[in-house]
């Protein structure tokens, strides 16, 4: 029996104990040995001049590509295209080199090592591999501090600190799913969260995960975006009454316009939106006038143009921070599109995006290849849908899962699928399938747009 089956058996007492225990292990990795001075230098970084802060991005991109130089994959990389990792222009050097994508790097994962570092002392990081199969790859315990030093950094400009009791909604399977009756949530107390389990979440226990939020008086939402616009939806459906929260942030999953009015309006509060990954190769954080920033100082990021699709600009990003599997000009396989304005009224820096449109994986590919993204619009005033996923078959055929409401009825679907030919044409083949439940993937996050 391996520990999480042994912990899936214990008490819901024991069970509380446990993931304490697990808390506080990752309290003390985070945030011990020099946080504090990591989230200092984070903090001075905002101060800085856009020249200074060019020059430190010109600092990390030496010391990245030094790194680099000592793995094998970028050894062999740098020679055939004649790159100088020495060079006082690494920004030069960079764009010289072809954009990596994920393929890239899991056919060859073991040579994007670097031999120097010494694997004991590194952390072991895996993706969640929404897409596919995850990747795993080793991290420096500086470079998860330095992100989660950004990560606190972008949260206290909400008035947000680390002492800050959080109603966490993720993946984390915390809940036996033979579990029939709350509790449906677990407490970690040295991480000051109350868990929840996104895999219980229905109609029927609905009013138990409200009920504990009211008891719990705790004011700050975290966690993905599916999640709690389910949530807000039965809330609003089944007249719950949920306690005015301070600040929802969200972030592991594109955040879908119905998502945020829907979450909004159910907690009456501010809907905050970040963009990260495990790979570090780039974040984007929303500032308290609700302008999107690229964290510059975090990571080499760049935007790319979509071919065949203007206005959107793929995400890739360069992960500076951390030397022992150096990325350079890694394709995210995200989506971005870009806001005309130069400056915030925050008077931060950073290059300004305008939305996180999501992955390249989530938009439709039509018979004369054109993709056709932003799929969420169509569900904007369905107000009768509490989720719904795409499903682009091989034959060429859409399949929509929906999960109806209280409320749904043909005309909903009439209106569904009539929004579906406005923007795939009247001759797609475009079908309804009604379910119980949108499938997860193993991390709890909701695809929108399925390739099957």
């Amino acid at each position: 029996m391996n520990l999480e089956s042994l912990y899936l058996h214990l008490p819901v007492t024991m069970q509380n104990w446990a993931i304490g225990v697990d808390g506080r292990r990752v309290q003390r990795r985070r945030y011990c040995q020099g946080y504090a001075e990591f989230a200092a230098a984070a903090h001075r970084r905002e101060s800085l001049s856009e020249t200074d802060l060019q020059a430190y991005r010109t600092e990390r991109l030496i010391q990245h590509l030094a790194a680099a130089a000592h793995t094998a994959f970028w050894q062999r990389r740098f020679a055939e295209l004649k790159i100088d990792p020495r060079s006082p222009d690494p920004f030069r050097e960079l764009n010289r080199l072809p954009v990596l994508t994920k393929t890239d790097v899991k056919a060859q994962v073991d040579e994007f090592r670097n031999p120097d570092l010494n694997p004991r002392d590194l952390l072991s990081v895996h993706t969640s591999g929404t897409t596919g199969g995850g990747l795993v790859f080793p991290q420096t315990r500086e470079m998860e501090r330095v992100t989660w030093a950004t990560w606190w950094r972008y949260r206290q400009w909400h008035g947000l600190h680390q002492d800050d009791w959080c109603l966490y909604f993720g993946g984390r399977s915390i809940v036996p799913l033979s579990q029939q009756d709350p509790p449906y949530w677990r407490w970690n107390h040295p991480g000051c969260q109350l868990i929840f389990s996104g895999y219980h979440l229905g109609a029927k226990t609905a009013p138990d995960y409200v009920k504990a939020i009211v008891d719990a008086q705790i004011s700050w939402i975290h966690g993905y975006p599916s999640m709690l616009a389910l949530l807000a939806t039965f809330a609003i459906e089944q007249d719950l009454p949920l306690p005015k929260i301070g600040v929802v942030t969200l972030g592991a999953e594109s955040l879908l316009p119905s998502q945020r009015s829907v979450i909004a309006a159910a907690f009456r509060a501010p809907v905050v939106e970040h963009y990260g990954q495990a790979e570090g190769v780039a974040n984007i954080s929303q500032c308290p006038a609700g302008r999107l920033h690229v964290d510059e100082d975090y990571a080499g990021v760049e935007f790319l143009p979509l071919e065949n699709n203007p206005g959107l600009f793929r995400v890739v990003g360069t992960n500076w921070h951390n030397p022992a599997f150096p990325l350079l000009r890694y394709d995210t396989g995200d989506l971005v599109t870009l806001d005309a304005d130069a400056s915030c009224p925050c008077g931060r820096l950073g290059r300004l995006v305008r939305t996180i449109d999501g992955r390249q994986e989530d938009y439709v590919v039509l018979p004369n290849g054109a993709r056709i993204g932003r799929m969420d619009h169509i569900f904007k005033d369905m107000v009768n849908v509490r989720e719904a996923q795409i499903a682009q078959q091989g034959d060429g055929q859409i399949v929509v899962r929906i999960v109806r409401g209280a409320h749904f009825t043909a005309a909903d679907e009439r209106l569904l699928l009539d929004e579906f030919r406005k923007r795939l044409g009247r001759d797609s083949r475009i079908a309804c399938q009604y379910v119980d439940a949108i499938p997860r993937t193993k991390s709890g996050k909701l695809r929108l747009v399925v390739k099957e």
